[in-house]
């Protein structure tokens, strides 16, 4: 396998929320937006399985559907976790959003550091030490307006392909090196080279998708009026980007151009698995993680049309019950996205690809829906939540020092948050949102 290969309200609550012995009910997760993160896992595994080409040199069926976009829509979806944790439709001001920020850091450090540490065994190219730095670089923009993300994320769609030419002109050839506990301390500068350029999941092209997701958390997402324009609008920038790509590639010629320059040795490889090349007809190509303005409008395209679609499928009470399961795999996809990368490119099953993606899906799910119902929130997403909450914590019970807030009224004093004990069936899907949305990633290599 390359190396590149990757990886609200009532009417979407998958529960309703419980009360906790702090007296206060806490908030019910959005069904939609689990089961879409599930979806993207159960895409994900697929596309960590399987090659863009298949043994005839032709496109599989991975390759035309989910390799390249279960990845945008796991960070899409991390913006919108994002969103959650500062307020959502009502971003958190002043300590509060303090707090969320911490929280936010925490989350990254924690989830950053497993990223690292799974570097060691992993078969694959593992995200999560760059949804790390996503999380980082989207602290400073939690308290910005929809549109103001929205034009972030625009910006970046523009930009961050002359930023990838650029880097592939001075010599910064993509880098798929296992990242691993050591690399920042072996190689800082190649490291942080990696995370932000030149690595499987760049930021400078990942983080336009997290600003979409942070300006799409803002929106009502119980609205039926929303998921529909979400589902049509995604679907029309889907569409029309395919088509341009079509057009660059086949009536203006730009295939030849690109075989001439070397993307690939076939059409179907330049087209499917292309090698990026210094040549602006690299530009119109639609290929997977290739970070073109194309393919990254077309991926988030299909990412806010899943999404759209999600949301209003799980309008139905008996979507709801049938998709739930998903659901519950996508609140835990952290520990499951974790246990797959050693197996994803392993021997398991031998050639076999599709009985060993069955097998891992076989195992995943179960396991999910039992550790759910006796154990509650997902082993690696309650590690990330315990510190994450511990974070924010810290910040909310820390003394003010000016005793003055922003609008220049006097704050009262912010009591320490106590620490109490939750038992397993009340850590459930239906628990507050800020408690783990951002600990549940996106799966790596997620392609």
């Amino acid at each position: 396998m390359p190396a590149h290969h990757e990886v609200g309200a009532a009417p979407d609550a998958a529960v309703a929320a419980p009360v906790r012995n702090t007296g206060a009910p806490s908030k019910p997760r959005f069904l939609g937006v689990d089961v879409t993160r599930g979806i993207a896992l159960v895409a994900m595994l697929a596309a960590n399985i399987y090659d863009p080409l298949g043994p005839d040199g032709g496109p599989s069926l991975a390759g035309m559907t989910v390799i390249g976009r279960s990845a945008t829509l796991f960070v899409m979806v991390a913006g919108i976790s994002l969103a959650f944790i500062t307020g959502g439709r009502h971003p958190v001001q002043g300590r509060a959003r303090r707090a969320a920020r911490a929280n936010i850091a925490a989350r990254a450090v924690l989830i950053g550091a497993i990223g690292l540490a799974l570097g060691y065994v992993a078969t694959i190219s593992v995200i999560l030490a760059y949804y790390g730095a996503f999380f980082l670089l989207a602290i400073p923009l939690v308290g910005l307006r929809p549109r103001t993300l929205a034009g972030i994320a625009g910006g970046l769609v523009v930009v961050s392909p002359l930023i990838l030419l650029a880097s592939y002109a001075l010599g910064w050839s993509p880098a798929f090196d296992p990242l691993t506990l050591t690399s920042p301390l072996t190689d800082p500068v190649g490291f942080a080279q990696q995370l932000l350029v030149t690595g499987d999941f760049p930021a400078v092209t990942n983080m336009a998708y997290i600003c979409a997701g942070l300006a799409i958390g803002r929106l009502n997402l119980s609205s039926t009026t929303v998921a529909r324009r979400l589902l049509v609008g995604g679907l029309a920038t889907a569409v029309v980007t395919w088509f341009v790509s079509w057009l660059v590639l086949y009536p203006l010629g730009g295939l030849q151009h690109l075989l001439a320059a070397g993307a690939g040795a076939t059409p179907d490889q330049v087209v499917w698995d292309s090698e990026t090349v210094p040549s602006w007809w690299w530009l119109g190509l639609l290929v997977h993680h290739s970070g073109t303005p194309l393919d990254m409008l077309h991926t988030l395209g299909c990412a806010i049309a899943v999404l759209g679609a999600v949301l209003l499928v799980t309008k139905l009470p008996a979507a709801r019950r049938l998709l739930w399961p998903i659901g519950v795999a996508g609140a835990m996809t952290l520990t499951i996205y974790s246990a797959h990368t050693p197996l994803a490119d392993s021997d398991l099953m031998g050639d076999n690809l599709l009985a060993r993606y069955l097998v891992i899906m076989a195992v995943a799910l179960p396991f999910a829906v039992l550790w759910h119902k006796y154990l509650g929130q997902g082993p690696l997403e309650r590690f990330v939540a315990a510190g994450a909450n511990r974070a924010r914590a810290a910040v909310l019970a820390a003394p003010d020092r000016s005793g003055v807030d922003r609008r220049g009224g006097h704050l009262a004093p912010v009591p320490a948050v106590p620490r109490t004990e939750s038992r397993p069936s009340d850590r459930r899907i239906g628990s507050d949102p800020a408690d783990r949305p951002a600990s549940d990633p996106p799966g790596s290599t997620a392609r």
